[in-house]
């Protein structure tokens, strides 16, 4: 009878002592649990990091992240920059080919012609300018793009473009870029600018377009380089220049020429 009442106790005593033996670390290995406190988060761990993300902005191994992912690594061939995705196995467009595609705009903006379709739908977004939709490429040019870029023309070797991040694109439609625009304006002022370029594109080719600009540097740099927009004493007002109302009826104008006495003149 004592034996029955026994059995159960002497159970789960060995089942205990079993257990004990088994998380009992010999003297040649780390325990399980030991291991799993101490082994690094994942084999894809940078070896300096330590897995938590939490890491002191100074701290020369301030790349660690805490995801368990090494960054990816600089391209030497474009200034460094750290590709997202470096796949060339993609739908729609290689990350590679949008970087390559701003910064060929930087000492050749013929590229520009190939690069966006001719029937792109392309919105500036803010109050300045040149913000609003334009239904074509040539539009965007003449009224916006082509409108800036002559404000750098007496210093041109010196317009930069420098791709900042890349996001999307590959087997998305979409990508969005961060692109910085660098030069020395034609007044000899610095010019220093972040644009956001939402993209989407189709056979290589931007189809759709929305950029984001920072307005006030934008009309800074008009106002002080643009004679259109910043009527000086140096200006020659030899072409018209009407503004946004338009030209007026110059036959009707000019029929209410001549001379006090009511005659007109002869040419």
């Amino acid at each position: 009878m004592l034996l029955q009442h026994l059995l159960p106790a002497l159970t789960l005593t060995t089942a205990v002592l079993s257990l004990t033996l088994t998380l009992s670390p010999s003297p040649n290995h780390d325990s399980p649990a030991q291991s799993i406190l101490t082994s690094p988060p994942s084999p894809f761990d940078d070896p300096d990091c330590d897995g938590t993300g939490l890491i002191d902005p100074n701290d020369p191994n301030n790349h660690c992240t805490g995801d368990g992912l090494i960054l990816p690594a600089p391209d030497p061939d474009r200034e460094g920059f750290r590709f997202e995705n470096p796949s060339t196995d993609c739908q729609y467009v290689t990350q590679m080919h949008i970087w390559d595609s701003f910064k060929n705009l930087e000492k050749d903006m013929s590229k520009l012609f190939t690069l966006i379709h001719k029937n792109v739908s392309f919105t500036v977004v803010g109050h300045h300018p040149i913000a609003g939709h334009y239904t074509d490429l040539l539009h965007f040019y003449v009224n916006a793009l082509r409108r800036v870029s002559v404000l750098f023309m007496e210093h041109a070797e010196k317009f930069e473009i420098h791709p900042q991040a890349i996001h999307g694109g590959c087997d998305s439609r979409w990508s969005v870029q961060e692109v910085q625009f660098k030069g020395v304006m034609n007044s000899g002022d610095p010019f220093d600018i972040v644009n956001v370029w939402v993209t989407r594109w189709y056979r290589d080719q931007m189809v759709e377009i929305r950029t984001y600009i920072d307005a006030p540097k934008i009309m800074d740099a008009l106002h002080k380089n643009e004679i259109w927009w910043n009527g000086t004493t140096l200006r020659e007002n030899w072409r018209y220049m009407p503004g946004p109302a338009g030209m007026p009826d110059l036959r009707e104008l000019e029929g209410l020429l001549g001379y006090p006495n009511g005659s007109k003149y002869e040419n």
